[in-house]
């Protein structure tokens, strides 16, 4: 059975809504699920939606404290799923993603819809140890 453990990184803007910014699944292996991340500073702050590059470069980093509150990094990644407004963007929101992921880019999703300029969210999977067994201490 998995432990799950729900997380909100140092650095991070506080959840909107009632969700988790990170949550962790402990089994054999962990799994690492982050919440769809938007373009907003530590205090919040949604950056300007005209500058798209930024917003994009503002989310990525969010899902790297997002990762990292996870004990996970970008080249963990095994699956993106990208929600954008205006489908002239794809281009560069392909580009910036590239940037962040290099030569060895998760599976990915992406999607064209009203709203928010951009909006990613992953899913991240590292092995454990075979079999490994963890024993409370008495």
């Amino acid at each position: 059975m998995a432990t799950l453990t729900r997380k909100s990184p140092a650095g991070a803007h506080k959840p909107f809504a009632h969700y988790s910014h990170v949550v962790t699944a402990q089994g054999a292996s962990k799994l690492v699920f982050c919440a769809g991340q938007v373009a907003a500073d530590p205090t919040g702050k949604v950056l300007p939606p005209d500058d798209f590059a930024a917003q994009t470069k503002m989310v990525m980093e969010n899902l790297r404290l997002a990762l990292a509150e996870g004990g996970a990094a970008l080249k963990d990644v095994v699956k993106v799923t990208i929600f954008i407004c205006n489908p002239h963007d794809v281009p560069k929101a392909r580009a910036i993603l590239q940037e962040y992921f290099g030569d060895n880019p998760p599976a990915s999703t992406l999607c064209v819809l009203r709203g928010l300029p951009i909006r990613i969210s992953c899913w991240k999977s590292r092995q454990s140890r075979p079999f490994e067994v963890s024993r409370a201490r008495s």
